[in-house]
């Protein structure tokens, strides 16, 4: 497929959001298991951790990409989004629903603030939030027999 057009799509959604009036939400991601790194991220209002990682041209994105896996394309078939959001910004996300709970049972070491980076949305009520990146995934997916 073709990457230049894909790079393409996205910066005209970023930007006709930016015209819809959306605001840009910053956060920090937090990788222990990379000696402590951490790193800005930048979004629109509406996106998720997922869209961030996939539009890659904001800030962190592509630095995102690198720590956050997404085998399933954002359709809750896997936990290797999973990531941890730090202590009182996981109320203002939400609880997770029935669907995403299933998915986070079946993660690698879930912790009781534990999300799906597809199903966190970005808003102006979780500026400045933070999430760690678990050391580990699990991919169900590695494990289905797919036909060739």
């Amino acid at each position: 497929h073709d990457a230049g057009l894909e790079a393409l799509a996205r910066a005209v959604e970023v930007e006709v959001a930016e015209l819809q009036g959306k605001k840009k939400v910053t956060f920090v991601v937090e990788v222990p298991h990379a000696k402590g790194h951490r790193f800005e991220c930048e979004g629109i209002e509406g996106m998720s951790l997922r869209d961030v990682r996939e539009h890659g041209g904001m800030k962190g994105g592509e630095e995102l990409g690198e720590y956050l896996e997404c085998a399933c394309s954002g359709v809750m078939a896997c936990s290797t989004c999973h990531v941890v959001v730090e202590g009182a910004w996981y109320n203002k996300f939400g609880d997770a629903d029935e669907a995403e709970q299933d998915m986070l049972d079946l993660a690698y070491d879930p912790q009781d603030t534990s999300r799906l980076g597809c199903q966190l949305k970005l808003s102006q009520e979780v500026e400045g939030f933070v999430v760690r990146i678990p050391s580990g995934t699990n991919n169900l997916l590695d494990h289905i027999p797919f036909p060739d």
